[in-house]
């Protein structure tokens, strides 16, 4: 089984293009809604894109930044951008979607990541 890309926009369910960030000190909270390729059906995963000029205003006001959602990018570029979510996503196959929503919620956060059966 594999998953495909069906959408990728902001939290706020704005389109990618729309996104004008200010100056080279960005951190623009994104969606991807992802689902089995050739099934119904899609789940949301949610990461952020932020630039190096980001992360060193934050290391200026915090000892530590954690990572985890973190996609380092020098510029907003949503081609780029989908390339690599596109790419992430190819990458996470496995035998059911539960094995391949966990692969993508290394790098991301699954809407379902904390939910028990």
């Amino acid at each position: 089984m594999i998953a495909e890309l069906r959408a990728l926009l902001t939290v706020e369910h704005e389109p990618l293009e729309s996104i004008r960030p200010r100056g080279d000190a960005f951190c623009v909270s994104i969606r991807a809604l992802v689902g089995p390729a050739g099934a119904p059906g899609e789940e949301s995963f949610d990461f952020n894109v932020c630039s190096p000029a980001w992360l060193d205003q934050e290391l200026n006001s915090h000892a530590i930044v954690e990572g985890r959602l973190l996609l380092i990018a020098r510029s907003f570029d949503t081609q780029r951008i989908e390339d690599y979510v596109r790419k992430r996503i190819a990458q996470a196959s496995g035998d059911d979607w539960l094995t391949i929503a966990g692969k993508i919620a290394r790098w991301s956060q699954w809407e379902f990541e904390d939910c028990r059966p």
